[in-house]
């Protein structure tokens, strides 16, 4: 049994109830309209040969259809005020079918893989992120948690998942080019998927680092009063203003460096051991060496616009110390590491003489005791910000 019903879809105020109308009595118009511009219903209660549903969909319109010889198949189903095409593609896709369309000429046919290229414009080489220290600066050691990254290998875990069973694909790394085999609305997917990746991974974050070193005023002091500075600095926000220091598991985040800079001098003399800025891809690690210490910074930029710093500090001397930590913090804000403590050798000239008189000037060596303090302020490039 077989039921259709085929109206016109004309904005009108209050219409009419229209008749359901055989097919054969519907005008002619062009191959836009009759695809895309009429609508019926369509109720197939047993199976119907998809040759035969095929004839129907097209009587009394302009369009012509050929379906393939070898194609067969059944319907049984209902369709409620769709298009010709819509019903094309509800009817062919579950039958393995699809249809190409030549002026008013609507050829069917088994539905054959098509294969594309895509650009794939990554460096060709995986990328790890470690910090070691030397050995002239303390005994060898490397942090544990290593920053790696294999985007090609990625990229095709990605995309095995979009294609059918049947598919294929191979990634050329040299030319940076990935060959797809499937049907098109899979290539359609795997375009969307890079295309997205790309978006993503091509964002940029600078990073400024500051590397300090504050000797507290109080020599008994055991390092910086950071409950003091956290504090004093929330308490000075303004009314309707966030605050300017936000405590989190490993640090702070500051938004007012100079202030923070301000407190730790009342708290005794800071000197800047190093400032170098940083410009990285998203996801991609960044190294940092000084002197005293050595780290990897990786960042991850969220839709929100929130940076996520993966940082692995290693302190050397007198003896080695090791970090692994992750940190949430907004786009311009400045995360503060702290925590770590040496003991600084100063060498000083002064007088020497017995009994007021005087033999000359010696070498006084003594031992300070400093905190190091990282600052790592994360800036979204402009227009690579999130959407």
């Amino acid at each position: 049994m077989v039921a259709v019903a085929l109206a016109m879809q004309v904005p009108l105020q209050r219409p009419a109830p229209l008749p359901v109308l055989p097919l054969t009595q519907l005008e002619e118009g062009s191959p836009s309209s009759d695809l895309d511009m009429r609508t019926f219903s369509l109720t197939i209660a047993q199976p119907r040969p998809v040759h035969d549903l095929l004839l129907l969909l097209v009587r009394g319109t302009s369009l012509s259809i050929v379906p393939d010889p070898g194609i067969g198949g059944t319907f049984v189903g209902e369709l409620k005020n769709v298009t010709v095409r819509q019903a094309l593609a509800l009817i062919l896709r579950p039958l393995g079918l699809d249809y190409t369309l030549d002026g008013t000429v609507i050829r069917v046919s088994r539905r054959e893989p098509e294969t594309r290229l895509f650009d794939l414009n990554y460096l060709a080489a995986a990328r790890t992120g470690q910090s070691r220290m030397g050995a002239d600066a303390g005994p060898n050691a490397s942090v544990t948690a290593l920053a790696k990254a294999d985007v090609f290998e990625d990229l095709a875990n990605g995309v095995r998942t979009l294609l059918t069973e049947r598919a294929t694909f191979n990634i050329d790394r040299k030319a940076g080019l990935l060959q797809v085999t499937d049907f098109a609305e899979r290539l359609d997917r795997v375009a969307t998927y890079l295309d997205t990746v790309k978006e993503r991974m091509h964002r940029q974050v600078q990073i400024d680092v500051r590397v300090i070193e504050v000797e507290p005023t109080d020599a008994n002091a055991p390092g910086i009063d950071w409950q003091s500075v956290s504090s004093r600095m929330i308490g000075s926000a303004p009314a309707g203003v966030l605050p300017a220091t936000r405590p989190t598991m490993n640090g702070l985040r500051v938004s007012d460096v100079g202030k923070l800079l301000a407190l730790l001098g009342q708290q005794g003399t800071v000197t800047q051991l190093a400032n170098p800025r940083l410009l990285t891809l998203n996801n991609e690690p960044s190294i940092v060496r000084s002197a005293t210490m050595s780290f990897s910074v990786t960042p991850q930029i969220a839709g929100d616009s929130v940076v996520t710093l993966s940082v692995t500090p290693i302190v050397s001397s007198p003896a080695v110390f090791e970090s692994d930590m992750l940190a949430r913090i907004a786009d311009g804000e400045t995360l503060v590491v702290s925590g770590f403590t040496r003991d600084r050798e100063v060498k000083e000239r002064q007088a020497a003489g017995v009994n007021g008189g005087w033999f000359g000037r010696k070498t006084v060596i003594t031992h300070k005791h400093v905190e190091l303090v990282i600052l790592l302020t994360a800036k979204i490039v402009a227009g690579m910000s999130a959407h």
